[in-house]
């Protein structure tokens, strides 16, 4: 069982042996079960190109010798970017759902929970009941899970690359800068092109996909009495 959730963790296929997934009575309140979980998902979903610059004996000897040699850009990218979209969905998921399906538990599990929810957006994972979940919560875990996770990953989604791109254009435009930069690098305006068209593509699959739903699973947009 512990082989098998690593697994499924690092790979974020957010598979579990559980019946109620991660919220199992067994393990709801084993936060260090829960924190390793959310370590090997944050891992698996910055990508191996990212983990072999960060991680590699050889590059961190170098960068020991040499401070002034930082990470490469796409993996300040990654690391960046996933960080802040961790931050920002676990103080959302606090907020939003801090006396609803947190209710009753500590500060600590609270903590606990809405960084899980908010990382674990890219596999699957739960410690609490999403049929729970209020609807603007929902909402905002699908907009952290159509981003998804980072290039060279195991997730999904449009990758943070990408997110990172049309962000920093669409700040170009409102600062009415000449060039599109992040961290004080220009991007190719290649780049700019594929990263509105995986957009796209994007949208248009899943807006294809809705409608497909609101034809097959029609009976489920009545309401009942």
């Amino acid at each position: 069982s512990s082989v098998f959730h690593s697994v499924s963790a690092f790979n974020n296929a957010g598979i579990s042996l559980f019946t109620d997934g991660l919220a199992h009575p067994w393990i709801e309140h084993n936060y260090l079960v829960h924190w390793v979980v959310t370590i090997l998902v944050f891992l698996g979903a910055l990508g191996m190109v990212a983990m072999f610059d960060l991680f590699d004996f050889g590059k961190l000897r170098e960068r020991m010798k040499q401070p002034w040699k930082t990470i490469s850009f796409p993996t300040k990218i990654a690391l960046y970017f996933s960080l802040g979209l961790v931050v920002f969905g676990a103080l959302s998921f606090a907020a939003l759902e801090w006396n609803r399906t947190m209710d009753g538990m500590s500060w600590f599990g609270k903590f606990t929970t809405s960084v899980f929810q908010s990382v674990t957006r890219t596999s699957g994972f739960n410690t609490v009941d999403i049929g729970s979940v209020g609807m603007p919560m929902l909402f905002l875990l699908l907009v952290l899970m159509f981003i998804g996770a980072s290039s060279s990953s195991t997730g999904g989604g449009i990758k943070t690359s990408t997110f990172a791109i049309v962000l920093a254009d669409v700040w170009r435009t409102v600062r009415g800068a000449d060039h599109t930069q992040i961290f004080k690098r220009t991007i190719n305006p290649v780049l700019q092109s594929r990263a509105y068209s995986v957009l796209l593509f994007f949208i248009v699959g899943n807006v294809i996909g809705i409608f497909v739903l609101t034809i097959t699973e029609s009976h489920l947009m009545k309401t009942e009495n």
